[in-house]
């Protein structure tokens, strides 16, 4: 077993002191961010990201990654990095979705803390010093985000309340309410994360699935631009989280396939009884009503099925997750 999983060494959370109060700089701190259609806060960004781990750090790197954004979101940031040699560009050959290209991020950060947060400044990135804090503090290896209360327009918190309603009682792992992408996440705990090589990772749930010692963060999200998460996009990540980390439907399947069966057991034996008793009445309309019935909820419970061995067949493909087209940096 690989050792990442056990190391217990000074370097898996950099505290660096007996007082977790005493402010002691970092020797190397990751910022990550992807870009997707972010050309307007982009530049902003980087700069205030920047200024607020500057004190934090003896050195800092920025690595963004284009998830194959189509605006000039990428051309930003590689001019920003001919200027200034602490900013990297990882940029992907096509979009492969906002949880792969996080991934793609943190395979690519070097630093002893890794700092995640989204680029669109609805997480402001001066949130790193009290969360840094909160990790000397409590001495934890992850410090996540938390929204007090969920931002966005009145789709976005309904689809987000429906995400951890469903989740939560079907899913296994249980999933911190109105968790934020923006987390502060030590070497070690990002070295045992990237040995998770799900295909279709869901960025959450496997972070939980990780371990170590984890604390919440409680913060007041900005709700400044329109997501780029559609609806279609809500249900699809919905229902890959559902079938990677629950076997509950396929239980839910079993049950009503038991109990259905029964009925019908009895409702034929009815029949029978009937036929043999009394007069046989017709009745085509409730018999078609009857068979539709049945055949819909064959053709849903087949179509659960077909979800799970969609999963399958993408693990068993073995297909990199993402595809790197440049690593561009200004020593490049």
């Amino acid at each position: 077993m690989d050792s990442t999983n056990t190391d217990q060494s000074t370097s898996g959370w950099p505290h660096a002191a007996a007082n977790p109060d005493i402010a002691v700089k970092v020797s190397v701190l990751s910022i990550v961010t992807t870009v997707y259609r972010s050309a307007a806060t982009i530049k902003t960004f980087i700069e205030r990201a920047i200024g607020a781990v500057s004190s934090a750090a003896e050195r800092i790197e920025v690595i963004v990654v284009d998830d194959g954004s189509p605006d000039d979101s990428a051309s930003i940031v590689r001019d920003l990095a001919d200027q200034d040699d602490r900013i990297t560009l990882v940029q992907l050959s096509r979009n492969f979705g906002h949880h792969k290209a996080m991934i793609a991020g943190l395979e690519n950060a070097r630093g002893d803390l890794i700092f995640l947060i989204d680029s669109d400044l609805e997480e402001e990135p001066e949130h790193l010093t009290p969360m840094l804090a909160r990790l000397r503090q409590e001495q934890v290896d992850v410090v996540y985000g938390v929204q007090r209360e969920r931002r966005g327009g009145f789709i976005e918190r309904v689809s987000g309340n429906v995400f951890y309603s469903t989740f939560s009682r079907l899913s296994e792992v249980e999933l911190p309410r109105n968790v934020a992408t923006m987390r502060l996440m030590t070497r070690r705990y990002v070295r045992s994360f990237l040995l998770f090589r799900d295909h279709n990772p869901v960025f959450v749930p496997l972070s939980i699935l990780v371990g170590y010692r984890q604390a919440a963060y409680v913060f007041d999200k900005r709700s400044s631009s329109a997501t780029t998460y559609s609806v279609r996009s809500r249900i699809s990540l919905l229902i890959l989280a559902l079938t990677s980390f629950s076997g509950k439907p396929l239980l839910l399947i079993f049950w009503a396939s038991v109990v259905f069966s029964s009925v019908s057991f009895f409702f034929g034996l009815s029949v029978v009884v009937n036929a043999v008793v009394g007069p046989v009445q017709d009745g085509w309309s409730s018999l078609m009503a009857a068979v539709v019935f049945f055949f819909s909820l064959n053709a849903l419970m087949t179509g659960i099925l077909g979800l799970y061995v969609k999963l399958i067949l993408d693990e068993v493909k073995d297909r990199p997750r993402t595809v790197v087209q440049e690593v561009y940096r200004k020593s490049t």
